[in-house]
């Protein structure tokens, strides 16, 4: 049946009929066993209908729930696609220490590449008059231009997070940092070498907000799934030498922090 035997019927779960939710978790844990892999096309509404012997409405919600989560979405002219990736782990712990850093270009590719995919990133650098709040966390004047690095980061093909980086003109004008390619360790190691070497950082981590219109186009994710928005500030000698914001899908991102306790 549908190629492979990947469909169970309602006399196979047991049941007469299945709620909307009791669909979804059929389909849910499908996609997480990979019996319904990540590009492939779930059967039509119609067909899952017919499968599970509940209605079209009870099929629409359940994949409803599962738009909701990430795991599939709706692409004109093929249906319902499955979305799911490995969930990338952030590790605040670690992630920026040398030796992470030295493995790959970057905290990013070494986690991207943990999960057994390839890390990209498409990096445009300019000078642009930073949003407020960067301003602020920066302490440059309102107006005052500095460097900006957009990255758009992916996961194999997959766009997983953009994270654009501001950092003060006195510091990255005319330096390596206004140049896309960067030594080993990526940015942090190259500001390091410019004398700028990075001690902490402060993070604000929102874990869910709407998306904004440009965010839903570019992630290809609904407006009812949530993006995290994170800034990070780090520091060196005590002076903000660095913001980046992280946005992304919050369903592919999972978040790991120590906090000290004495």
């Amino acid at each position: 049946m549908f190629g492979r035997n990947i469909l169970w019927t309602a006399e196979e779960e047991g049941r007469v009929s299945l709620s909307a939710k009791d669909l979804a978790a059929v389909l849910r844990r499908q996609i997480n066993d990979q019996e319904l892999r990540f590009g492939e096309t779930i059967p039509s509404q119609t067909v899952l209908a017919r499968t599970y012997g509940v209605s079209v409405t009870t099929v629409n919600r359940a994949l409803s729930e599962l738009r909701r989560e990430g795991l599939v979405r709706t692409e004109q002219g093929r249906g319902t696609v499955v979305t799911a990736l490995p969930q990338i782990v952030r590790d605040a712990r670690d992630r920026y220490a040398a030796d992470k850093r030295l493995q790959d270009r970057g905290a990013f590719a070494a986690e991207i590449r943990r999960l057994g995919m390839t890390p990209r990133s498409e990096t445009t650098i300019f000078r642009d008059v930073p949003p407020p709040k960067v301003a602020e966390f920066l302490g440059t004047p309102s107006g005052e231009e500095v460097v900006v690095r957009q990255r758009s980061m992916y996961a194999d093909d997959t766009l997983v997070q953009i994270a654009p980086s501001y950092i003060p003109l006195d510091i990255a004008g005319g330096t390596m940092l206004e140049d896309t390619v960067q030594t080993k360790g990526g940015m942090i190691s190259t500001m390091a070498q410019l004398g700028y070497e990075q001690e902490y950082a402060d993070e604000y981590l929102t874990l869910s907000r709407s998306p904004t219109d440009e965010e839903t186009t570019r992630f290809g994710i609904g407006s009812d799934q949530p993006v995290f928005e994170l800034y990070h500030v780090a520091y060196a000698n005590d002076r903000a030498v660095e913001v980046c914001v992280h946005v992304g899908p919050t369903h592919l991102w999972n978040f790991v922090y120590r906090v000290p306790m004495k």
